[in-house]
């Protein structure tokens, strides 16, 4: 199992960066659904906060509604797998197999899909190799927490479990999506370890910079001259979206520089 938390968001940049009016109403939401499916390594999450509960307790309105079926009638795409023992990529000596990237790479053509857009078939081989770049940064920071020594405690553990339960109805069903998921509880308490180290060590080598109410205003002014005829939500109604995006977008670009200098250091092969 393999866990990819904010560096793949960088794959799907334009389509979190909220391209159009009703996708900017949205972006919040979608940004958190999938950093923390990302952090977490678990497809299941995407039922959970921002998606499952909102739609079946609001019931939508009529505008998301006809967006989510859209995106919905979307065909699955076919990936290009690789073989599931290929080691794809070594970072220290540490292996990534093909198993971990196929998930992954399926999932971040899914992503697209589900948000109603299709990756062209020419850049299908830049996004096998943006995949197989963002599995060796993670693998990069993850190895570089633990060697300071940066552990995940189990009561943080045990809070950040029960944060993914949260996501479900009852038990039977984050059950059965794990299930479904092919991992057990102890995989997913794995992965939500390494999301609290990863997320640690981030947290104290990045600092992000205040984003400014000119930046935020020309962030919307922009996503308007984009939009469609649809009627663009107000700038104070829209503002924590566009505040939250572009902080992430800031706290990707920082992630990648830190990467790039964990890489001068280590051994890193990429065989894709």
């Amino acid at each position: 199992m393999f866990f990819i938390p904010y560096l793949l968001i960088g794959v799907f940049k334009s389509t979190l960066l909220w391209n159009n009016r009703h996708s900017l109403l949205k972006g919040a939401c979608e940004l958190r659904k999938l950093t923390y499916l990302f952090i977490t390594g678990l497809l299941i999450v995407v039922l959970a906060a921002c998606g499952g509960n909102e739609e079946s307790s609001n019931d939508k309105k009529q505008e998301d509604t006809k967006t989510e079926e859209k995106a919905g009638e979307q065909k699955q795409p076919e990936v290009d797998k690789v073989d599931a023992d290929k080691v794809v990529a070594t970072v220290n000596g540490e292996e990534i197999k093909g198993e971990d990237f196929n998930a992954l790479y399926s999932q971040s053509q899914m992503q697209y899909v589900q948000m109603g857009q299709e990756v062209p078939k020419d850049q299908l081989e830049q996004m096998k190799k943006q995949v197989a770049e963002s599995m060796v940064g993670q693998e990069l920071i993850l190895q570089a927490a633990q060697e300071e020594g940066i552990k995940a405690s189990d009561d943080k553990i045990k809070e950040e479990l029960e944060n993914v339960k949260k996501g479900f109805e009852d038990e039977k069903k984050f059950e059965a999506a794990l299930k479904e998921s092919d991992m057990t509880m102890e995989d997913l308490e794995k992965e939500i370890a390494k999301n609290i180290q990863y997320t640690k060590y981030i947290d104290q080598e990045i600092k992000v910079d205040e984003v400014s109410e000119e930046e935020m205003k020309e962030y919307y002014e922009k996503a308007k001259e984009q939009g469609s005829s649809e009627e663009m939500p107000a700038y104070e109604d829209v503002k924590p979206q566009i505040k939250e995006g572009l902080e992430g977008e800031q706290k990707n670009k920082k992630t990648q520089e830190l990467i790039d200098k964990l890489k001068k250091d280590a051994d890193v092969k990429i065989n894709i």
